[in-house]
């Protein structure tokens, strides 16, 4: 998730409907009390509104929202009802990966995925859309991508310029393999010469506030030089020398996360088990030059991949991270675990068994409750059946509790 391209900001109340007078979905069950919160499929991805609303976005591959319609995307109100000011109609016809809230005071946001059309217009993999749900045509992407949006992350210069990544080799007619930098009106950035580009899929982006950006994903060369899964390019394409991974990561790298001490120094989360010849299960800590942070102590690591790794938001220097593991250096982590800033597992937030399925998205709640978010495959926490999305405390108990 950095960047996670994820916006957040104040929280979404939706476990309201973990309790008898909690929201109710009422076009979907006549009045009668919600359950827990449930989509009926995964869901990939969440971003808060940036209008004060507390609402939240989230996309995935779910077609209904507590029994009601919700295809592929959302918007949820503060009680977890979904929010009729922003209609989907058909919504998408695809999978939706990455949503990234426009930095327009909430006016619109971009959408990115597997989907080639947005309420029935031809839309292939990009949109932007406006606070009342319908599409900015001023957003003009022509055919659009050829292939899978994996990640949307807007530049940090202010320029409302925004990185795409994902498995894609083309936009709109022009060779773009894995990366591209668009103006907000949807042209290609041309000062941003990525030449041949990466030979496999970006999955995430870190821009930096100086103009340069990490890029992560499952990419073993870029322009034709090998960059095993990482790189730090400056803001023209060119590949920083300065960033030096030796032989890089073993597999695929799916999140990075900008440490917010001031460090400069990147998480990176990933499948791979190794990084640059040392062991490093699944995470690990780098410096600003490509060195690992032996501070950063992970024991033997996750057991499975991970997929996202988010600040908790509190000030702590602590971090959530989220995947498909069940154990991170021996203990038991059921897919999401939180990490004090020396790589140790912080035994207050305590998830007891956990999630039965891939947590693929975590937010902090950020509106000083120190409360998160997660969403994904799983159909449980803690063996409470809860559908896709679930909002915890900073102890890791359901909010409110039942």
């Amino acid at each position: 998730m950095n960047n996670m391209s994820l916006s957040f900001g104040a929280s979404l109340v939706v476990a309201l409907a973990l309790v008898a007078t909690a929201c109710n979905s009422g076009d979907n069950n006549n009045g009668a009390p919600s359950p827990l919160p449930s989509f009926n499929n995964t869901v990939l991805s969440i971003a808060t509104a940036t209008d004060g609303s507390g609402d939240v976005y989230l996309g995935g591959d779910f077609t209904t929202y507590n029994g009601a319609q919700a295809i592929r995307m959302v918007r949820l109100n503060t009680n977890g009802t979904i929010d009729p000011a922003f209609p989907m109609a058909l919504g998408f016809n695809g999978s939706v990966r990455s949503i990234m809230p426009a930095g327009n005071q909430g006016v619109s946001l971009y959408v990115g995925g597997d989907f080639t059309s947005y309420n029935g217009i031809q839309k292939n993999r990009i949109v932007r859309i406006n606070a009342n749900g319908v599409f900015d045509q001023s957003f003009a992407i022509g055919t659009g991508f050829d292939n899978s949006v994996q990640f949307i992350a807007l530049a940090e210069d202010g320029s409302g310029n925004l990185y795409v990544g994902g498995a894609f080799t083309v936009y709109n007619g022009f060779t773009v393999n894995g990366l591209v930098r668009l103006k907000p009106d949807g042209s290609i950035d041309p000062t941003f010469v990525i030449g041949t580009g990466f030979d496999s899929t970006v999955y995430f982006i870190v821009p930096l506030a100086n103009g340069d950006l990490y890029v992560g994903g499952a990419f073993t060369t870029y322009k034709g030089v090998t960059v095993n899964r990482i790189v730090r390019l400056h803001s023209n394409g060119a590949i920083d020398p300065s960033f030096v991974t030796g032989t890089g990561f073993d597999n695929t790298i799916f999140t990075l996360l900008l440490a917010d001490d001031g460090s400069g120094d990147l998480y990176v989360g990933g499948a791979f088990n190794n990084y640059n010849g040392d062991v490093a299960n699944n995470l690990v800590r780098l410096n600003s030059n490509g060195v690992r942070d032996l501070f950063f102590t992970t024991g033997v690591g996750l057991n499975n991949t991970v997929f996202h790794i988010v600040p908790t938001g509190d000030g702590s220097g602590d971090l959530y991270v989220a995947g498909a593991f069940t154990s991170y250096n021996d203990l038991q982590a059921n897919e999401m675990v939180r990490l004090n800033q020396n790589g140790t597992m912080d035994s207050t937030f305590s998830t007891g068994s956990g999630f039965n399925n891939t947590v693929f998205r975590v937010a902090p709640a950020q509106d000083g409750s120190s409360d998160v978010y997660a969403v994904g495959q799983f159909t449980e926490y803690q063996s409470t059946p809860i559908g896709r999305f679930v909002r915890l405390t900073s102890i890791g108990i359901l909010h409110p509790p039942i």
